[in-house]
Order: structure tokens, then C-alpha cells, then sequence
């Protein structure tokens, strides 16, 4: 790491520019997210913490249930440090659940609803989990857990046959499938008594995943300290004050912690209703609206799945806020919602982009309650620390220079599991602190502003040894006016070693021409100068300018995240070039 310059972005932080020093450093309290959530919402035991489809809890429930679990998962043999595997949709349960292992010291992990058997197994075996609470109670497929796995103990949702639980002689289990209704737990509970427990900062709380584009999701390590600190940074960088019962829709699965943290945890901890949706669809959506939500975590796609599918007569009036976290919102596409919402009611309305990791608690700009320049993906969090580096050098980088964002501060991660070398890869150590790379490239202006440009990943050397970032190609062609969104990818060529291939949505308007005169048309904007959505002018290089051209209704999508599945199209891509059944872009 070369030393800072004097209009480096460390050393300026321009985020932090009249701020006061206990928000700039702020304390972060050495306790349990559970204790955190419990201390905060006080003297607000009876406001609602959880929306789920016909139940609502409120925060004295919420906290009662967690202390009753936590007793029952004692009884199961539980005890500080151990991992806990929960696979089912966004419900109250899982929260509850969270809480519960949260108070007595152990680590939730939160495994995709969707996942395969194999898969479960995998993680539970990575985790050597002795508890594993399950949605599904198909008695097959918990058969197939439990004869592949350590597990002793499968908690499911669904109602199952509890007759096998002897109050008398404690609840030891006789019957064959092996399952204990979550219902149950209470009943469980009442065996034990002991649940004392020295919960700390340091301690760990969480394992969640990455949401990158291509790769087997990494399982991330979270701690009390790494949580709290998101929120106390959030909550110090947004200009707005917590409003108790305000209410958050929360759309990501609790997976990501874009799903958990970023919108459940960190809504809990500002005293807000979280409002969870484990079955969005366009069948559903209008219902969820209709709950009256403040605050939507959601993602570009979320969005069109709003427009497409409320009623022209639905009040949206409750709405202010719309963060897009799972993936970069444009500005174009970003006004198109806007002008929905205000067409439904809501006036004040607002659409923001965040930027975060999972290795950041999906924390690394503020998404709310900032002045929005739609543009970038929101400001830096005070109390973090941030700079820009070439990720190739690791030279620091001024302000309004392009480069590799790194972050540091309390909400870094500890580690990937039981992948220390990849973890060391990660982070590396500066003035006394350490730093994350996110991967994630883009500059920071004057006011602390993030502008992401792409993923440092993302890009590849032609023969030419000239260098082609495709996020960089893919910011151009979608600012064209017949693109409505489009992905870029490499395909191998036999001269260049590898040239681009573009999937296209087209806007309605244009849908109806002929593609052949699209393809001109998009050919010739290749070869000009383009304004981009931050007012900059560019232009491709004749290298970048893509080879290959395909129109599509829709782009792939990572379940749960909404951010483009690449792999995908890189395969699709793949196969499609050996056929040679692609268009061709003209030269």
C-alpha cells in the first residue's frame, strides 16, 4: 500500500465533512444484537416488529417467544458458539428463531428456502449442526437430512405428529420421523431453566452469503459488533430521524444480509415494523402494498414487478422510499418509478441506490434519509473509513479518481468459514486499521458520494493486451434510448482471444421494429459518443464495441439478490458461439 496522497480520499474523507467527532467515532456497544434490540424498543414494547402475511407480533411477543425458544434449544443441547441451520422462507419464525439462538450465544445461518437436500446437507455438515429448523416436513426428505448429517434434532414449521413428545417423562422423541414441531417448542421449554449466558461484541452471531454474479456464495461470519455498527453508522448517516412504527417492506431473503440485516435487523433496531414477504409474486404484490409500507427494500426487479402489476387505482401514498440494494437502479429506469409512485399517491417519493456487501453487513453507503443524487449508489456511512485504490497496485487514489472501493470500520466481517486464506486475501492492514476490497470499482466525489462503474471482476485482456471492463461497455450501451436494460459478456474468439457479447431488452416503443434495424441502429451508437446518466461523455473503443448481439424479454436473475446471473448468459453465450447462430453487430 503506497502512502495517501493529499487529495486521496482517505485522507480527506469527504463524507465526513461537518460532522460531529461521537458521529465520526462513534462508540459501539459490547453486547448481543438480541440485548440491543430489547434495550432500544423499551419504552416501545407494544409498537408492531413483525408483519407476516396474517400475523403481526409486536415487540414485547416478539421478545417473549425468543426467550422461550432460546429455553427449548437449551434443552436440545444448543450451547454458546454452536451453528444453527434454518432453511424456510421470510417468516416471523425465522426471526424468532434468530433471536432466540442470538440470546444464548449461538450462530444462525440461514440457508436458501429453495436449496436442494444435497445442499443442506453440505452446509449442515460444514457447520457440524446438531439443530436444524426446516419449513418442509415432508418426513422423506428429513429422513434423508438426518441419515446424511450430524443433525439430532429437526425443528419443522409445518404441523407434524407431537403426540411423541412425553410431557411426564420429559420429551424425549419415540417416534420414527424424528421431527419436532416448532408449535412444540414451548412445551420443550419448560424443562429448562438455565439460560444464562455472557453474550459480547465480539461474539459471533451470524453466517450469511454473498450474492456475487458468478461462484458458489462464500458463508460469511458476522458478529454482534459487526452488526450493531451498521446500524449505528446508518443511523448517524441518514438525515432523518428513527420514526417508531414506520414500516419497511423486506423483499431479499433473509440468505443475504441485504434481506436480514439491511432491512429486517436494522429496521428492529429503529424501532420500526418490518414487514415480510416470503412469497412476492404479481400475484401477490398488490396485497403487500396494501400493508401500507414507508420503506421498500427492493431491487430493479422488485420495481418492475410494482409497475407491472398494481391496480391504476391503488394508493401507494404511504411510500416514500425506494432503496435498490440488490442491484444498481439507473436513473432513466429510476424515474419511470418515480413517476408511477407519484401517480399512485405518493408525493414525497424518493428512489435511492445502496452499495454494500455481505462482508459489510450489505452496509457500505447510506440508502435513506440522504439527499438522493440518482446517479450513484449513496454516501459513504460516517464512522466507517474508505478509500479508492487501483486493485492492481493498490496505489490510493485521489477524489473523483476511478478505482477499487475499500472499506473499513466495526462492520467488516470477521472471516469467511473455515477459509482462512481467502479471508486473508480479503483484507489487508493500513494506518492501523483494517481494510476490506469490496471488488466493487467506481469513485468518490467531493461530497463522499459513491458512483459505482462495475465489479473488478469483471473484465478480461485481449491479444491486443488491451484491457475491456464489460461493466464499463455495459453502462454505455444501456444509456442508449432504445435499451431499457442489457448484460455484456465475453465469448472466445479465435484473433482477439475474446470479444463482447450484448443481451438487450428493448423498450416497448421499440420492440415492434425490425431487429434488423435495431441492430443498426445500436451498431452506429456503438461508434458514437454517448452521454451517461452522470452527464459524463464516452465512447467505446473499437475492441470494446460487442461482436455479438441478442435480444431478450428478461435477464437471468440470482434468486433471491436480483443481481444478473452472468454465468448463465456466459454459458448461454458459450454454446451460442460455437453454433454461430448469433447476430452480428456490423463493424
Amino acid at each position: 500500500m503506497t502512502k495517501e496522497k493529499n487529495n486521496s480520499v482517505y485522507a480527506n474523507k469527504p463524507w465526513e465533512k461537518g460532522q460531529s467527532f461521537f458521529k465520526t467515532h462513534p462508540h459501539i456497544p459490547n453486547m448481543s444484537v438480541y440485548n440491543a434490540i430489547k434495550m432500544l424498543n423499551t419504552f416501545y414494547r407494544k409498537t408492531d416488529a413483525v408483519d407476516c402475511l396474517d400475523l403481526t407480533v409486536d415487540y414485547s411477543t416478539m421478545i417473549d417467544d425468543a426467550v422461550t425458544i432460546s429455553l427449548a434449544f437449551k434443552e436440545l443441547g444448543i450451547k454458546k458458539g454452536d451453528i444453527v441451520g434454518v432453511c424456510m422462507p421470510n417468516l416471523y419464525q425465522a426471526v424468532a428463531v434468530f433471536m432466540a439462538c442470538n440470546r444464548i450465544g449461538a450462530i444462525t445461518t440461514f440457508i436458501n428456502s429453495s436449496a436442494t437436500n444435497k445442499e443442506i446437507c453440505d452446509y449442515l455438515n460444514l457447520y457440524e449442526s446438531k439443530v436444524f429448523v426446516n419449513f418442509d416436513s415432508t418426513i422423506e426428505n428429513n429422513a434423508d437430512i438426518k441419515k446424511n448429517t450430524a443433525v439430532e434434532h429437526i425443528v419443522t414449521l409445518h404441523k407434524c405428529n407431537t403426540s411423541n413428545i412425553d410431557l411426564q417423562s420429559n420429551y424425549t422423541i419415540t417416534s420414527n420421523d424424528n421431527l419436532i414441531d416448532y408449535n412444540s417448542l414451548g412445551s420443550i421449554s419448560k424443562f429448562q431453566k438455565n439460560t444464562k449466558e455472557k453474550i459480547k461484541g465480539n461474539d459471533d452471531a451470524l453466517i450469511l452469503y454473498t450474492s456475487g454474479t458468478t461462484g458458489k456464495p462464500k458463508s460469511v461470519v458476522l458478529t454482534n459488533k459487526n452488526i450493531i455498527a451498521a446500524g449505528i453508522y446508518q443511523k448517524n448517516t441518514c438525515l432523518t430521524d428513527s420514526v417508531t412504527g414506520s414500516k419497511t417492506l423486506v423483499c431479499v431473503p433473509f440468505t443475504y444480509p441485504y434481506g436480514f440485516c439491511t432491512s429486517t435487523l436494522l429496521s428492529l433496531m429503529s424501532n420500526k415494523t418490518a414487514i415480510l414477504g416470503p412469497n412476492l409474486s404479481k400475484d401477490t404484490i398488490s396485497y403487500y402494498m396494501a400493508k401500507n409500507p414507508n420503506i421498500i427494500f427492493g431491487s430493479p426487479a422488485l420495481l418492475e414487478l410494482i409497475m407491472k402489476n398494481i391496480p391504476a387505482d391503488q394508493d401507494l401514498s404511504s411510500v416514500n422510499t425506494f432503496v435498490s440494494g440488490g442491484d444498481f437502479l439507473t436513473p432513466y429506469n429510476a424515474e419511470r418509478g418515480k413517476e408511477f409512485f407519484r401517480k399512485h399517491g405518493a408525493k414525497n417519493f424518493e428512489i435511492s441506490n445502496g452499495s454494500g456487501n455481505a462482508e459489510t453487513v450489505s452496509c457500505g453507503t447510506a440508502q435513506t434519509g440522504i439527499k438522493v443524487k440518482p446517479e450513484t449508489a449513496g454516501i459513504i456511512l460516517i464512522g466507517s473509513d474508505a478509500m479508492i485504490v487501483d486493485p492492481e497496485t493498490m496505489e490510493q487514489k485521489n477524489i473523483g479518481e476511478e478505482g477499487m472501493l475499500c472499506m473499513s470500520g466495526d462492520h467488516v466481517f470477521k472471516e469467511y468459514y473455515k477459509d482462512p486464506e481467502r479471508t486473508k486475501e480479503a483484507k489487508f492492514e493500513y494506518d492501523g486499521k483494517i481494510f476490506f476490497k469490496t471488488g466493487t470499482m467506481g469513485f468518490i466525489d467531493e461530497e463522499g458520494y459513491f458512483n459505482l462503474t462495475g465489479r473488478v471482476s469483471r473484465f478480461y485482456i485481449l491479444s491486443t493486451l488491451n484491457k475491456v471492463y464489460l461493466d464499463h461497455v455495459q453502462s454505455i450501451v444501456t444509456s442508449f434510448d432504445c435499451v431499457k436494460d442489457c448484460a455484456v459478456v465475453k465469448v472466445p474468439d479465435e484473433d482477439m482471444l475474446y470479444v463482447n457479447k450484448i443481451y438487450v431488452e428493448l423498450e416497448d416503443k421499440y420492440k415492434d421494429i425490425p431487429e434488423e434495424t435495431i441492430i443498426e441502429y445500436i451498431s452506429e451508437a456503438c461508434e458514437k459518443p454517448s452521454t451517461l446518466y452522470n452527464g459524463e461523455i464516452e465512447q467505446l473503443m473499437w475492441y470494446e464495441i460487442p461482436k455479438y448481439i441478442e435480444f431478450v424479454d428478461y435477464l437471468p436473475r440470482k434468486e433471491g439478490t436480483e443481481k444478473i446471473d452472468y454465468s448463465v448468459l456466459e454459458q448461454d453465450a458459450a454454446k451460442k458461439n460455437e453454433s454461430k447462430i448469433n447476430l452480428v453487430l456490423k463493424k
